[in-house]
């Protein structure tokens, strides 16, 4: 499956083609013809057809030996949201801009769609590149529109001889590579590897077998308990996703989670978690068991469908769960995509009584602004805050404290719950307790456990 593919030069020409220029698609020069095949309309650079002729086995030649890259720009729709689309495209101009410059080390050059672009250059060894790569994303990281703020990119590279051997594939494995950059502050550069190459072909195997694993039941719910702090007794659970893989081995979500959120089938996953856990709800009520809330993940991808809320409503309703026993979570980099709209899908499930939390506080862009705006019930801090609490402090870590004790604290004053994840030694529990964080998830406590051992844990308790 190519991620670029051809259409007919002809057809291409037909598309673009606008009558009301005038002139009648005949009459149309040579040159023009070549100009609106090969460039792109916004920047005037060149596009992905241009690039290909380069790529295509049957006209390179077979003994120019080359790099590919190709990136595009991290959070490229949030800069929409934050100047409009005519300062955004100022910012691919003045990337296209400056690739025409770097004519020493780029062979050839294209914008293929959207955000991303895509170099052929010469034959350099990876440290060289990487070099020259990060020089040259430097020159283009402030945009024409702020001097305040930093663009950062994700680019993957597929280095020369792994090019020669998969010319017609270069594209994909360039684009896989790219994929992998998941950091938000940061440019990143990812070389391809085999190694990557064999993760591509169990992504798509995974991509495969996705609907035969819900036909067969394979998707199953772990629950991390949440602890009061004070207490040191449950007080709820996150809901995370295993998979029984062919009922012969347990996949942990990192295996297979980033890949289908990276194809936008995540949200199948999410609505097999919220079945499942309301069910536990109903079995749980059965047995008399104390009815504690549970947290589910909602992607990016099922916040988009404009039915959401009913389709919630409609699951959680069938099994009589009260709605109070489910809160949703909703990571800050998924919160900070078009906020008015997010912040209004919040309010209404407030209004229906579900809690909304924050996951991974303090990765993302925006986090002062994000609670400001949003309506709230939970805020987690993120793991990386707790690691860094040391059981000697020192002077290089006392600001990683002093952060931490601020943040609890606005969270606080805001009026929300803060819960810190990750914990795994007393010393850090004690010092959050200190802090006046409320809950604690980690493994200091609990592990994920599966139902029935959580179940377990919930009667003991109730003893």
């Amino acid at each position: 499956m190519f991620l670029f593919k051809k259409k007919s030069r002809y057809s291409q020409l037909r598309e673009i083609f606008h009558p009301e220029n005038g002139r009648e698609f005949d009459q149309l020069t040579k040159e023009e013809l070549y100009h609106m095949v090969y460039h792109d309309s916004i920047t005037n650079f060149y596009n992905w057809n241009y690039m290909w002729k380069f790529l295509d086995t049957r006209y390179r030649d077979p003994n120019v030996r080359y790099c590919f890259v190709h990136f595009d720009i991290k959070d490229f729709k949030m800069i929409n949201e934050l100047y409009g689309h005519f300062k955004a495209n100022d910012i691919l101009i003045m990337i296209s801009e400056q690739l025409k410059k770097e004519t020493d080390w780029i062979l050839h050059a294209v914008r293929c769609d959207n955000d991303n672009f895509a170099i052929m250059t010469k034959p350099y060894s990876n440290e060289e590149l990487e070099k020259i790569l990060l020089k040259f994303f430097e020159k283009i990281s402030t945009p024409p529109c702020s001097k305040e703020f930093k663009i950062y990119y994700r680019c993957g590279v597929v280095p020369a001889d792994d090019a020669i051997d998969r010319d017609d594939r270069v594209a994909d494995l360039a684009k896989y590579a790219q994929r992998l950059g998941t950091k938000h502050n940061c440019t990143e550069i990812n070389f391809y590897t085999e190694e990557m190459y064999d993760n591509l072909i169990t992504s798509r195997r995974y991509l495969a077998e996705l609907d035969r694993a819900i036909a067969n039941d394979e998707f199953m719910v772990y629950l991390q308990p949440k602890y009061d702090i004070n207490s040191e007794k449950i007080v709820g659970a996150e809901a995370l996703c295993r998979w029984f893989y062919k009922k012969e081995k347990i996949l942990p979500p990192a295996e297979f989670i980033p890949i289908f959120e990276s194809y936008d089938v995540v949200d199948k996953i999410d609505q097999i978690m919220l079945t499942k856990v309301c069910q536990m709800h109903a079995e749980f009520a059965r047995k008399g068991l104390p009815a504690m809330p549970v947290s589910i993940n909602l992607s990016r991808k099922r916040i988009q469908n404009e039915h959401l809320i009913e389709q919630l409503c409609a699951c959680v309703d069938y099994y009589k769960v009260p709605h109070e026993l489910i809160e949703f979570e909703l990571t800050e980099t998924v919160a900070f995509y078009d906020i008015e709209p997010m912040r209004q899908f919040l309010v209404d499930l407030h209004s229906l009584g579900f809690g909304v939390s924050m996951d991974d506080f303090g990765t993302g862009y925006s986090s002062l602004s994000l609670l400001q705006s949003l309506p709230l019930d939970t805020v987690k801090l993120d793991k990386s805050f707790v690691d860094g609490i040391l059981e000697n402090q020192n002077h290089n870590t006392e600001r990683a404290a002093l952060l931490i004790k601020d943040v609890v604290s606005m969270t606080k004053h805001l009026g929300f719950c803060c819960l810190a994840e990750g914990a795994e030694e007393k010393y850090q529990v004690d010092f959050l307790r200190t802090c006046g964080c409320d809950k604690i998830q980690g493994f200091y406590y609990s592990k994920p456990l599966p139902i029935k051992k959580y179940e377990e844990k919930l009667a003991e308790q109730q003893k």
